[in-house]
């Protein structure tokens, strides 16, 4: 007769691990998730392609005494990037027009007096050319009658732009790899945690974790489960990343495969950083009740502090790349797995800056998962009321 050898630590771990892993992706939730996150990320790409490649046009209506100022209006519309159709009309046709819905806009009057009519609002571009247009003509106009050449004045008044680094031509492939790059992050690492800690909870409310401690340490159950649920997190963003790198390929999307490759390696990189340091303060939360109601009122902070630096990150940063307030942040822990991603993508931080935020991120992830081992030691075995902080820390 022989008797089986006590697990070591290691194999303890692996085996809780595999458990949970094996668990999850078995499950039909897993497989309904990664189809409804292909099909969302799919359908905002084909949406996104679909407006980009519509431009919207205004028609506007010019009268005998306005059709004069067409060409100022052309050189307006084309300066601010705005699409307008003209028609030449009577002021009473063009009202009709209006009233018909056959046109958008009506400019009429004359120098000094000038209308634009429409149906219900203005347009504010439609609006902006006109009055670009008409002040150029009135001031050409004035000109000529002083003598002076308008195209002497304007030359003198003409104003160059240059930059002093070059400017990216890919500006907008890295701005869209950085926003799904931040959306991948933020849902990754939201939902496994929240999965960390309603796992917990059911493993201590339906008490399958008395039996599991009998054989195992708290900490080995606790690294398993982590290390497990992170590997099923870490699978679906592998799937997604090779079939959105894929497919941005062969649909030319992507024209430099490579930066959505870096990127792809760096938000792994991210998530594994961002998902231990959540995961385990997710963990000890949940190991603090014996009920699933209670665990949303516990876990809403944690939710939000991953909402702000996503809300930044999508907001803030594609306007303001360089922006100091998101520059600080994305070396503070807890903010960093979702701002640095963002910033490296948009070509503002150095590969020196990432590895400095990752280390700061290491630093904090042995810090949290020491205290939320502790937390979990002393509050997993305890039934019934919910376990205060305070209380799991003394033990």
């Amino acid at each position: 007769m022989t008797v089986d050898a006590p697990l070591t630590p290691a194999q303890a771990v692996l085996l809780v691990a595999g458990r949970e892993f094996r668990t999850q992706v078995r499950s039909r939730s897993f497989v309904i998730s990664l189809i409804v996150t292909l099909v969302l990320f799919g359908g905002i790409g084909l949406l996104i392609t679909i407006i980009a490649g519509q431009t919207s046009s205004h028609s506007i209506g010019l009268t005998t005494a306005t059709a004069g100022l067409r060409a100022d209006l052309e050189q307006a519309a084309t300066a601010q990037d705005t699409a307008l159709e003209f028609r030449t009309v009577d002021d009473a046709g063009g009202r009709a027009a209006l009233a018909a819905d056959d046109l958008d806009t009506l400019l009429t009057g004359e120098p000094g007096a000038y209308q634009l009519v429409a149906r219900d609002t203005v347009d504010p571009s439609v609006q902006s050319v006109v009055t670009a247009a008409v002040q150029s003509n009135t001031l050409a106009t004035a000109l000529r009658g002083a003598g002076i050449d308008p195209a002497q004045v304007a030359a003198k008044a003409r104003v160059t732009t240059s930059t002093v680094e070059p400017v990216d031509p890919h500006r907008g492939e890295q701005l869209a790899l950085a926003i799904v790059g931040t959306v991948l992050l933020f849902f990754s690492i939201s939902g496994y945690g929240q999965l960390v800690a309603s796992g917990v909870v059911e493993e201590k409310q339906s008490r399958v974790v008395e039996l599991l401690l009998a054989t195992i340490k708290p900490w080995q159950l606790l690294g398993g489960k982590i290390l497990g649920l992170g590997g099923v997190g870490l699978l679906q963003l592998v799937i997604l990343g090779v079939i959105g790198v894929a497919g941005g390929a062969v649909t030319g999307l992507l024209t430099v495969p490579s930066a959505a490759a870096s990127l792809f390696a760096m938000v792994i990189v991210w998530y594994l950083l961002g998902f231990f340091l959540f995961a385990a303060l997710y963990a000890a939360v949940g190991s603090t009740v014996s009920r699933q109601e209670e665990l949303s009122t516990l876990i809403a902070p944690m939710i939000m502090v991953l909402v702000i630096p996503f809300v930044l990150a999508v907001n803030l940063l594609p306007r303001d790349p360089r922006n100091g307030f998101a520059a600080v942040l994305s070396f503070i822990p807890f903010f960093s797995q979702t701002v640095m991603p963002a910033r490296y993508a948009l070509g503002v931080a150095s590969l020196w800056e990432v590895a400095l935020a990752a280390l700061l991120e290491l630093v904090a992830i042995v810090v949290v998962v020491r205290l939320a081992g502790r937390i979990y030691q002393n509050s997993i075995l305890r039934t019934g009321a919910r376990v205060s902080l305070r209380e799991a820390l003394r033990g």
